[in-house]
């Protein structure tokens, strides 16, 4: 991958975190109030936050020599 596409890629990333954050601070700020549409926008905002999560992660991955795009190695735990 290129350079320019993949400081792109970063670039939406960090544009999509900023407003995710934006979004979860709004939350915080709704905390106390309770109804199924405030529910679900919470719920969507986790997910959409594990997502972009995931996506960060294969990111950085992809910044790491020797590996490939769409490679789910996992790296070996030394903890053992």
């Amino acid at each position: 991958m290129s350079e320019a596409p993949r400081g792109q890629r970063r670039e939406l990333l960090h544009q999509l975190r900023n407003r995710l954050n934006v979004m979860g601070f709004a939350l915080y700020a709704l905390r106390n109030e309770t109804s199924k549409p405030l529910e679900t926008l919470r719920t969507a905002h986790q997910s959409a936050v594990e997502l972009l999560n995931q996506l960060g992660e294969q990111e950085r991955a992809l910044q790491q020599p020797g590996v490939e795009p769409g490679d789910s190695a996992q790296p070996a735990r030394t903890d053992q």
